[in-house]
């Protein structure tokens, strides 16, 4: 049975509001600074208009030191010169701050995600309004299982 707080939580009451975001020019020595400065593991990336348009991890800069047939690139130095775009992962699964946590926690037990971009859909690409981490939403869920003891 799913405990009655999971199913009227939603997204954006847990949810990091005002999230690390970046563009997708940044180079990567840049988001790797901010990832590291920051202590997270990934972080939505957006257009110049602010819309999502990927995320990047830091699984993401390591695998950009890996010899690659599609970025021609070997050299340390030259990757960290490449835009974030070159590195990001598209097509991103996203939440809205209406969802109910349970959503969330689906995609996190079900998939590798752990970091979420919580989006507003509007004209155009979604604009990012938050993110939801695993740590966070279990952190949450643990808080509120010991209140309900």
């Amino acid at each position: 049975m799913i405990p009655t707080h999971l199913i009227t939580e939603t997204v954006g009451s847990v949810m990091t509001e005002r999230p690390v975001v970046v563009l997708q020019e940044t180079p990567v020595a840049e988001l790797y600074g901010i990832l590291e400065e920051r202590g997270i593991s990934a972080c939505p990336v957006v257009n110049d208009e602010g819309e999502l348009v990927g995320m990047a991890s830091r699984v993401d800069v390591l695998r950009a030191f890996r010899p690659s047939r599609e970025l021609h690139v070997l050299a340390a130095e030259d990757v960290r010169t490449l835009p974030v775009r070159e590195i990001m992962h598209c097509g991103v699964v996203t939440l809205e701050p209406e969802d109910p946590l349970v959503t969330a926690v689906d995609l996190f037990a079900d998939t590798r995600f752990h970091v979420l971009p919580v989006v507003r859909r509007g004209p155009g690409q979604p604009v990012v309004v938050g993110v939801l981490a695993q740590s966070d939403a279990l952190r949450h869920l643990m808080r509120a299982a010991a209140l309900a003891q």
